[in-house]
C-alpha cells in the first residue's frame, strides 16, 4: 500500500479500484508458473498442490495459472457487484474523510470501474 494517503474521497476510491486491478493476478498463479512452492496455502493442502503444480509441465502451468487469475478476477467483480448493489438499493455508502466517496465511475457500478480498469480504461476528470 502507498505510505501517502489520499486527498480526496474520489482518488481514495480510484486507489481502491487501482490496487484491486494491480492485485489481481496474485502471488499463487506467479508461483505456479515459477514451479515455487505453495507452502503458505492452507496448510492442509499446500503440499498437495505443490506436488500436484510440480507435476505438470511449463505450459501446464501456465493454463493452471491463468484459472487461477480468472477466478480471482471473478472473485473480485462479484464482491464489487453484490457491494453494488448494496449501495443502489440497500442504503450503504463507502466513505473516506467523513465524505461520500464518488462510487460508479463508468456508469457500471463499482464492479465496471473494476473491469475497465483491469481494460486500460482511464480514469475520466474529476469534472
Amino acid at each position: 500500500m502507498p505510505d501517502d494517503l489520499p486527498s480526496t474521497p474520489r482518488e481514495a476510491y480510484q486507489r481502491i479500484i487501482d490496487q484491486l486491478v494491480d492485485r489481481t493476478p496474485g502471488v499463487t498463479a506467479k508461483r505456479i508458473i515459477a514451479g515455487d512452492s505453495l507452502a503458505d496455502a492452507d496448510p492442509d493442502t499446500a503440499a498437495a498442490f505443490t506436488e500436484f503444480a510440480a507435476s505438470l509441465s511449463q505450459s501446464q502451468r501456465e493454463v493452471l495459472a491463468q484459472l487461477c487469475i480468472a477466478q480471482r478476477h471473478g472473485a473480485i467483480h462479484d464482491t464489487l457487484a453484490a457491494l453494488s448493489w448494496w449501495i443502489d438499493c440497500g442504503g450503504v455508502s463507502l466513505r473516506y474523510n467523513d465524505s461520500d466517496m464518488p462510487v460508479d465511475i463508468s456508469g457500471m457500478g463499482l464492479h465496471g470501474d473494476y473491469v475497465g480498469r483491469g481494460q486500460g480504461w482511464d480514469w475520466p476528470d474529476d469534472d
